[in-house]
């Protein structure tokens, strides 16, 4: 299980389950013992998570993948969906049904507190009162002017929804108190090409309208009447609260404490923010709100050496459940009564593992070829400590790239573990969590430095005796997947065996799968570094499928069918040219998108994944 989420009185929860190996909802009464609900979501959705609007209510956020005839030819979307559970009646329906074919109606900005049957939704929609349905541009400008973000009052049982408030063509986004009145928007500004951040009427600050944004709004933060922005200006990297009298901006701190990069967290009740979270290998949450900050204190107490984050709580902050989180072990959760004193367990994210042992994750410092410092992160096999090496070693960069592995429980290397492999995991330059500076190294070098930090990894593993026979398989998903393919062809002599899940193939062509001037297409851009490469010969040096004819050792290429992160086509380009090859083996993964969120996937990609190891690098 996984997600606990506490109604309004705190009597229900409602946590993401997977009785049938399949991502779905179950919903218990804690307090009466009534009947329990199992709500099934399907094969054709993608759990997002859930929420209560009123203790009558779940709202449960999916994604829908489709692929649809549009003016310029054949497109793949994700869809995302809100549906609304009515648990007297077990009834579902989908929000805002009558409008078709929206790219997102997940944005509620207000619970209406006042009024348990509806919730207040933004989203991009027609303007115009004809021909509601279709697929709107996410862009104002490039769907037209009929396109223009609005607010809708939304029944909860039937779906149905009504316009409150057209925000018009040039809004880019907006923010809410917790009633649903506007506090701010970003819109394009009349006098460049750029955006502006207006608030009472005053632009409080311009900033460029490209892609990635240097500048974002996060959120309102309702207590202090301020916003809370993140700037990634040099020195200037971090949280700041902004005043929406004058723009003025100082650092996010709570307490004597700077908040730095973190995310907010929000009451999902109020949709005010609450406190902050970052990542340092565990979950560290701070938080604001004094009786949640007061709760996170006492429970950390009880717990002891366990990481505590508070998940989710009633609304009037009486009963709050929570994750206990420890190295290498399962997250925990529980429900925490404030009034009773009273903490109870209520499950496990791999309950499986309950009794039984997981190997050690340990975390070590080293210095890449340029003398870079980079964490690499360690799994021992159970019950062994780094002095009973040499093991069979296997790499697992990780995917992003800019992400980091953490201390916490990790699927893949756990299982991987227990069958005997030591499990390598190095935070490469351009890996999150480590400061501008370290994330700014990777830029430009998606095949070239970032390739190289793995391999300096798997060599000082060689080097600390730990790996045996002086090689090891190299496996990753995603970006993580294509570093395992580069590593086939700049690390040969050691890199026995590869696989990759949903990796990238072939960089530039899935560069081009974006709109450059995107959020997406420019991240891309910026991590490969297009204007670096001058000829085809110098941009086939990071493309496996340019280099397919180098590689002899065996590969195992893993895919969804429904991957809109890294298309499908990437894994189909480099199939084509390895078709054929002894040791090479393809595995489509069918309708999985690019996350492998099912156990039932997770369990293909561990077969395959233990198959082919045992046939090309067995553990014992």
């Amino acid at each position: 299980m996984k997600w606990p989420s506490l109604s309004p009185s705190g009597d229900q929860l409602a946590v993401h389950c997977s009785p049938e190996g399949k991502p779905s909802v179950c919903v218990f009464d804690i307090v009466n013992g009534g009947d329990n609900q199992y709500i099934p979501i399907g094969d054709v959705y993608r759990l997002e998570g859930m929420y209560w609007p009123s203790e009558t209510h779940l709202i449960i956020n999916v994604s829908e993948y489709d692929s649809l005839q549009v003016v310029d030819g054949q497109k793949e979307y994700e869809f995302e969906r809100a549906i609304s559970y009515n648990l007297e009646k077990q009834e579902a329906t989908l929000l805002m049904r009558e409008y078709g074919y929206l790219l997102d109606t997940q944005n509620v900005v207000s619970a209406l507190p006042d009024d348990p049957k509806h919730v207040l939704v933004m989203a991009y929609t027609r303007t115009s009162a004809g021909n509601r349905g279709g697929i709107g541009s996410i862009i104002p400008g490039e769907g037209g002017s009929a396109w223009a973000l609005s607010t809708h009052k939304v029944n909860l049982d039937t779906g149905k929804s009504r316009r409150t408030r057209a925000l018009g063509p040039s809004s880019q986004a907006a923010w809410f108190d917790v009633d649903g009145n506007t506090v701010a928007e970003v819109k394009t500004s009349p006098r460049t090409d750029g955006l502006e951040l207006v608030a009472g009427g005053k632009t409080l600050l311009e900033f460029s309208s490209r892609g990635v944004q240097d500048f974002q709004v996060l959120g309102y933060d309702g207590a202090s009447g301020k916003l809370v922005v993140f700037r990634d200006f040099g020195a200037s990297d971090g949280l700041y609260f902004m005043s929406m009298t004058d723009g003025s901006m100082e650092p996010a701190r709570v307490g004597d404490l700077d908040v730095g990069r973190a995310l907010p967290i929000e009451d999902s009740y109020t949709r005010q923010i609450v406190g902050f979270s970052s990542f340092d290998g565990l979950t560290r949450q701070i938080f604001t709100d004094p009786v949640l900050a007061a709760a996170q204190e006492q429970l950390a107490q009880v717990l002891g050496d366990k990481r505590v984050n508070l998940l989710s709580w009633n609304s009037a902050k009486s009963k709050i459940a929570i994750s206990a989180q420890s190295v290498g072990r399962p997250t925990e959760y529980y429900v925490f009564d404030r009034n009773a004193g009273a903490l109870g367990q209520i499950g496990s994210m791999a309950p499986q593992f309950a009794e039984i042992a997981t190997g050690q994750v340990i975390a070590r410092q080293v210095n890449t070829r340029d003398g870079l410092n980079m964490e690499v992160l360690l799994t021992l096999p159970p019950g062994k400590s780094v002095n009973d090496g040499p093991f069979p070693t296997v790499l697992m960069p990780h995917g992003g790239p800019e992400a980091r592995d953490g201390l916490g429980f990790d699927w893949w290397s756990q299982a991987l573990a227990s069958e005997g492999y030591l499990v390598v995991q190095p935070n490469f330059r351009g890996s999150s969590g480590y400061g501008q500076e370290f994330r700014n190294a990777g830029f430009g070098e998606f095949g070239g430095k970032m390739i190289d930090d793995v391999a300096d990894a798997g060599n000082w593993v060689i080097d600390q005796g730990l790996a045996a026979s002086g090689s090891y398989c190299v496996i990753g998903s995603s970006y993580g997947g294509y570093a395992s393919l580069m590593m086939g062809l700049k690390d040969k002599p050691r890199s026995r065996c590869l696989i990759s899940v949903n990796g990238v193939t072939q960089p530039f062509a899935q560069v081009a799968a974006f709109d450059l001037d995107s959020e997406t297409g420019e991240y891309w851009e910026r991590y490969i570094g297009m204007n670096r490469f001058t000829s085809d010969e110098e941009r086939a040096v990071i493309s496996p499928v340019a280099r397919a004819g180098e590689y002899d050792q065996p590969v195992l290429l893993l895919y969804g069918e429904q991957d809109l992160v890294v298309p499908t086509a990437q894994a189909r380009l480099l199939k084509s040219e390895l078709e054929g090859k002894p040791g090479f083996r393809a595995v489509s993964l069918g309708a999985s998108d690019h996350y492998l969120a099912t156990s039932n996937v997770r369990n293909k990609v561990l077969g395959e994944t233990i198959a082919f190891l045992n046939a090309n690098h067995p553990a014992r």
